[in-house]
């Protein structure tokens, strides 16, 4: 195949990049065909739950913010981000509390722990009061994007308390305000990352944040229709950066030929579904799900009347280049006698997981809205390589009617895990995939 690239704007900290764009030739194999019949199917173990209230081992109750709680799992210790409360709980797989970083304005001082007391906007480590479990007080703004390596130093982004937070900044274009908060050993909190390194500028929006294996950590900000990734060192130097400008996405050459042989001239319009990092033998890259859309007109006014699905694609780049490596595109999945289409789930290991909800014989399918699945009983998994090739399949069962499932994340050691938000209380669950 030939490789097609992307194109890029320039921004400081950022190598320059060609402006230019090739239309792709696609490999002939494409990802994900007809569920097998005989998957293995893999039920959820539910590790721990956690009820709704104002005690140290307790979450806010998330109505209206559901899509805001984030869980983490590192070498087997769970962070859990409570947005309403403004508190992160560090707990073992049995959901032993370990941990509080906290924010005394929207919750009660915990009962137990080492504790670092601060007045609320002084920085640095603060006064070392007890020994054994631990507990942090600080002030949180709007907490998001957790993300934690494997040294269990946390990074979450945050906005910033001053009064430059919302300004202007004509270098992107954009209003920033937003930075990421890195708390270490004993919750101790460490000099946050900007878009240079430590202490830097404010980013922009920041759509999400990735620890790899090899601890170093992903910021991916965005600004209107232009995207950055940024990847910093465990130290916080800025390593590498680039952009991917979402007006001028790579097109498949087979949409091209589509339109030409159809005689259609209908536009071809791209989306960003998904867009995850991953580690690399020679580095790291950048996955992304793109959704393709062809605009429809009226054959006889040639007035725009919509758009029509024109299929998915996976696309790989290098993440500190951001020249394109590959892609391929993704057949809907035959899900009893319907066809349903993939989501772009996570990485494993040099793979992709993907994920289609189950339909079961004359039932119907949930409701899926910003990751949250609601009364699905199953759904397929399938692991593919970066050629597309099939490299197994299962179905996970879902509990139903149980609540909303989120936060859905893919770990190194093959258990896909998140936290299910029910009526009284949220639960910790996973499921050990046979990958």
């Amino acid at each position: 195949m030939t490789a097609g690239a992307l194109k890029y704007k320039d921004e400081p900290a950022m190598k320059p990049l060609s402006l230019f764009v090739l239309v792709l030739t696609l490999f002939g194999l494409s990802a994900c065909g007809p569920v097998p019949r005989n998957s293995q199917i893999i039920q959820p173990k539910f590790l721990f739950s956690l009820d709704y209230g104002l005690q140290d081992r307790m979450l806010g109750l998330p109505e209206g913010r559901a899509g805001e709680v984030e869980v983490y799992m590192r070498e087997g210790i769970f962070h859990i981000l409570d947005p309403v409360l403004k508190k992160i709980l560090r707990t073992s797989s049995y959901g032993d509390l370990l941990s509080s970083i906290y924010d005394s304005e929207t919750t009660p001082s915990p009962s137990f722990g080492m504790t670092y007391d601060r007045p609320a906007k002084e920085t640095g480590a603060g006064t070392l009061l007890n020994e054994g479990r631990y507990a942090v007080r600080t002030i949180f703004f709007l907490p998001s994007r957790l993300s934690v390596d494997s040294a269990q130093k946390i990074y979450l982004a945050d906005r910033l308390d001053d009064q430059d937070s919302g300004a202007f900044d004509p270098l992107t274009g954009s209003y920033g305000g937003w930075i990421i908060r890195r708390f270490g050993e004993n919750g101790r909190e460490l000099p946050y990352l900007g878009r240079e390194g430590s202490r830097g500028s404010a980013f922009p929006r920041i759509l999400r944040t990735d620890c790899l294996s090899d601890d170093s950590i992903v910021v991916v900000s965005t600004s209107g229709s232009f995207y950055t990734v940024y990847r910093y060192s465990s130290d916080a130097r800025l390593l590498s950066s680039f952009g991917i400008d979402t007006a001028a996405l790579p097109i498949p050459l087979e949409l091209v030929d589509s339109n030409k042989n159809s005689g259609s001239t209908g536009k071809i319009r791209a989306d960003v579904e998904n867009l995850i990092p991953m580690k690399t033998a020679s580095g790291f890259s950048v996955i992304l799900k793109l959704n393709y859309y062809r605009e429809t007109s009226d054959p006889a006014t040639l007035i725009n009347t919509g758009l029509e699905n024109a299929g998915s694609w996976i696309f790989s780049m290098d993440g500190t280049t951001g020249s394109q490596n590959f892609g391929f595109q993704l057949e809907l999945s035959e899900n009893a006698g319907e066809e349903e289409e993939w989501d772009f789930l996570g990485v494993h290991g040099d793979n992709f997981l993907l994920s289609s909800p189950q339909r079961q014989p004359g039932g119907k399918l949930g409701d899926k809205t910003s990751g949250q699945f609601r009364g699905e009983e199953s759904r397929v998994l399938r692991l593919v390589d970066p050629s597309g090739k099939a490299l197994g399949a299962c179905e996970i069962r879902i509990p139903g009617g149980a609540g909303l499932l989120k936060s859905l994340r893919v770990s190194s050691t093959a258990q896909l895990y998140g936290i299910l938000l029910g009526r009284d209380e949220a639960k910790i669950l996973w499921w050990e995939l046979p990958f």
